[in-house]
């Protein structure tokens, strides 16, 4: 492998991790509303899940998937749910900001929705075929597609920690402190949003 096409397949992996969307509202829901230990985990989680999307490309699973408008749809309407799912429970959560909470099953959870709404969102599916697809080649070697599945894993993960870091500094953190119920509504609604927007996009 190159140093060019590595500095590309950087680039490509770089520009899908920074492009907003659910993805991020989660991890950054986490990050403030739990703590800076659960925004780690949900990012780590994302990033295993992007891993597993990379392995689906280079293995062709993805496109097989892509061409079954039944398995992709479904994809697609779970994501709508999950998302509606955490915007109500957003809404609703009377929970208090404790930052120096560190429990192993929160943990998991928040590992797990970090794999999911990856798993989940179709945008990121659809990157996958469209953008990531062109490095692919039944030439490539096991040591090629190692690479591809772990850069794209590890440049997502990175950059969700990035921004877990940034959103739970000291000034972030005395800023909704007292703002906490507030935040977690507008949060709510934004992850409704993104749910019935995608609803929309799927049914025209």
């Amino acid at each position: 492998m190159s140093i060019i096409i590595f500095i590309k397949i950087l680039i490509v992996c770089l520009l899908g991790a920074v492009s907003p969307g659910p993805s991020m509202v989660v991890v950054m829901n986490n990050a403030l509303f739990k703590n800076r230990f659960h925004g780690i985990l949900t990012s780590l989680g994302h990033g295993f899940g992007i891993g597993m999307y990379a392995l689906f490309a280079v293995l062709g699973i993805a496109l097989i998937i892509k061409t079954n408008l039944f398995v992709f749809n479904g994809i697609k309407f779970i994501s709508i749910i999950f998302l509606i799912y955490l915007g109500v429970k957003s809404i609703i959560s009377k929970s208090k900001l404790d930052f120096g909470k560190y429990n192993l099953n929160d943990g998991i959870t928040s590992f797990s929705q970090g794999v999911s709404i990856s798993l989940l969102n179709p945008k990121i599916f659809i990157w996958f075929i469209a953008i990531y697809s062109q490095f692919m080649s039944v030439d490539n070697d096991l040591f090629f597609n190692t690479v591809l599945v772990l850069t794209a894993a590890i440049i997502d993960a990175l950059w969700y920690i990035t921004l877990t870091l940034l959103v739970t500094s000291k000034i972030a953190l005395d800023f909704i402190k007292n703002k906490n119920g507030l935040l977690q509504k507008f949060v709510g609604i934004i992850f409704i949003a993104i749910g019935f927007l995608l609803l929309i996009e799927m049914l025209v």
